[in-house]
């Protein structure tokens, strides 16, 4: 699932004590959060590294919804607005192999800070030579690129950082978090963005200059310890070359029969909802639905997430993983079945919300294990092989929802997806490396 994009110093006794603390509370006032005794937000660093994270991603949402119409509005051509969103897309994935690499070497905090400066800078630009007139379509596209490659070199720098702040035991838990989080602010960016861009065109990217300036502050007062273990692995790395570095990631990445099979279950789910959403959207176009009502079945999946990630960060560290991935892919089957065989609005509306539920436990517990287990130092190239594997799987679904839906029709179509969650979760119950994996507190016991 929009896969942000977003360290290494001694936390000081000053920080601590009385930066750290003043933080806290200001972050966690911002989010409407409380500081309970097991709050994530006690942890030091976190509410610093969720500023960032979160700031960073609204930057990004606020703008996304009227990129395509500001590409056509400049270039006058469906067909160049198309292939301006299809360039963007493989300029960011292209740019994320490399980048896995590169964050693993280098200081995360200046990433972050580099990442959050340098887009600030962008979409400041492109706001004031809209103003001005001089925005032409040629400026537009260079700018756009520019700040897809860095979010897809530098965007993985806020998730590689996280296991440095909240520990193994508590990363699956973070991920829930993450999950609602990201709904809501993807949910909430688009129709704001919506609106700015109706006062003003040159508006949501003064947003997003905003919010990636909040992002920038709440980088600067990100702190993280290295043990001297990790500093001596960090310091033994410099000298090697860069593609020897991402060379031996990625080989140790597709040497582990756990995340290889870790990511075709990923890739089972990720297709399968990427698919269910096209569906829908594409038949319920196809029935005269009001756009409204469209985007309110859009709205009901982010709900779901919402809520689904506040019962995630409750009951995953207690739930053994490979138990866990059968339960939630039955569930998601059990879920398609009310839209395949009533195939109405408020079916749909039902079944979309449903699915959507697990989610966020989903991906806790397989992202979780993966990555708490995963060394320090292989952080960024661990999920830049993961999260394009998963991407090749999603960018399948439009392309083959697209065809089967005149073919097989809508609940047809629904039922191939629910034999397709019931295969994974065959798959899951079948496969030793993934059945056996139990519970987030018993992780340091099991080898990657």
């Amino acid at each position: 699932m929009f896969p942000v994009a977003f360290l290494r110093e001694r936390t000081s006794n000053v920080y601590r004590s009385q930066g750290g603390a003043t933080f806290s509370k200001t972050i966690c006032d911002c989010f409407g959060g409380t500081m309970k005794r097991d709050s994530l937000f006690r942890i030091p660093n976190y509410p610093a590294w969720f500023g960032a994270d979160t700031f960073l991603l609204a930057g990004s949402a606020v703008h996304w919804i009227v990129m395509s119409v500001m590409a056509y509005e400049l270039s006058g051509s469906v067909t160049m607005a198309g292939w301006f969103a299809t360039i963007r897309g493989i300029m960011s994935s292209t740019t994320q192999v490399l980048g896995g690499t590169f964050i693993d070497r280098h200081d995360h905090r200046t990433l972050i800070l580099v990442q959050a400066g340098s887009c600030a800078i962008i979409w400041l630009t492109m706001g004031i030579l809209f103003i001005a007139g001089d925005l032409t379509f040629a400026l537009f596209v260079s700018l756009c690129l520019l700040s897809s490659s860095i979010f897809g070199f530098l965007g993985g720098t806020t998730n590689a950082a996280l296991i440095r702040v909240v520990g193994p035991k508590r990363y699956a838990e973070a991920e829930s978090v993450n999950q609602g989080r990201d709904a809501a602010v993807n949910t909430a960016g688009s129709p704001l963005g919506a609106v700015l861009f109706g006062m003003s065109h040159a508006f949501p990217f003064f947003a997003s200059a905003v919010f990636d300036v909040m992002a920038f502050v709440s980088a600067a007062f990100l702190r993280l310890p290295l043990n001297e273990d990790e500093r001596d692995e960090a310091a033994s790395s410099e000298p090697a070359s860069f593609v020897r570095d991402m060379i031996d990631g990625w080989r140790w990445v597709f040497s582990s029969k756990v995340i290889v099979s870790g990511v075709a279950i990923m890739g089972v789910v990720q297709f399968g909802f990427f698919a269910a959403h096209q569906s829908v959207n594409l038949t319920l176009v196809e029935q005269g639905v009001e756009p409204l009502l469209i985007s309110l079945a859009n709205v009901g999946t982010a709900v779901g997430t919402i809520v689904g990630s506040f019962i995630s960060a409750r009951i995953c560290n207690n739930m053994p993983v490979g138990k866990g991935i059968v339960a939630i892919l039955m569930g998601i089957a059990v879920s398609y079945v009310p839209m395949a065989l009533i195939g109405t609005y408020p079916s749909i509306l039902f079944s979309t919300c449903l699915a959507s539920l697990p989610m966020p436990l989903f991906s806790a517990l397989v992202n979780g294990f993966v990555f708490s287990k995963t060394p320090v130092s292989k952080q960024g190239r661990t999920r830049a092989a993961v999260m394009t594997a998963i991407m090749l799987f999603g960018s399948l679904s439009g392309a083959v929802a697209g065809e089967l839906l005149p073919r097989i029709g809508f609940s047809g179509f629904v039922f191939v997806l629910v034999a397709l969650s019931l295969a994974g979760a065959m798959f899951a119950a079948l496969n030793p490396y993934l059945r056996t994996i139990p519970a987030a507190s018993e992780w340091e016991n099991v080898e990657l």
